[in-house]
């Protein structure tokens, strides 16, 4: 097996450093003034606390899960095509509710690097929206344990501030096959 995937699926020891990064995370969504915000929040956040510097939000069309691009930062996505980028696996895994993470094997002087993650956005059971991290700073190698972690909080905590409480209810009509 792997050791470095080992690494990133061991749940880490508790570290006051993570903590406090997913704490700031979760205060600076709850504390959204409006969707804007939201999405500066949602910029900050990615960009910040994992280092990242190409970011999509897609909303899912909950008729025919379908995808839409709201905002991006550092990236044109007029043209990208997340279900192409997701594979029908991936867009599987992560309209279940799971990341789907894609391997890149670039060799950046002596480091491997990992590519993207796609970070569902998620209400009631339901994925409602799409985080992209498209690309990484050049000084981070890869996604670690913390970033995973940060990854739960964003798909459990950022539908509500991103989407608004339409999402909720629309997620729970699909539910209940409304």
């Amino acid at each position: 097996m792997n050791v470095n995937k080992q690494a990133t699926a061991a749940k880490p020891a508790a570290d006051p450093m993570n903590e406090l990064r997913l704490s700031a995370a979760r205060k600076r969504l709850a504390e959204s003034t409006g969707r804007e915000d939201a999405i500066e929040g949602l910029r900050e956040i990615v960009a910040n606390l994992l280092g990242c510097e190409e970011i999509g939000l897609f909303k899912v069309n909950p008729d025919d899960e379908t995808f839409s691009v709201c905002w991006s930062f550092g990236a044109d996505l007029e043209n990208y095509d997340l279900l192409k980028a997701l594979g029908t696996g991936g867009r599987q895994q992560v309209m279940r509710g799971k990341c789907h993470l894609v391997v890149e094997n670039r060799n950046r002087g002596s480091r491997m690097a990992m590519g993207e993650a796609f970070v569902p956005i998620r209400v009631d059971n339901h994925t409602v929206g799409i985080l992209a991290i498209l690309r990484l700073l050049p000084q981070k190698a890869a996604f670690d344990a913390h970033d995973m972690e940060l990854f739960k909080l964003l798909s459990e905590e950022a539908a509500k501030p991103l989407f608004g409480s339409s999402s909720h209810s629309k997620a729970r009509k699909k539910g209940q096959g409304i």
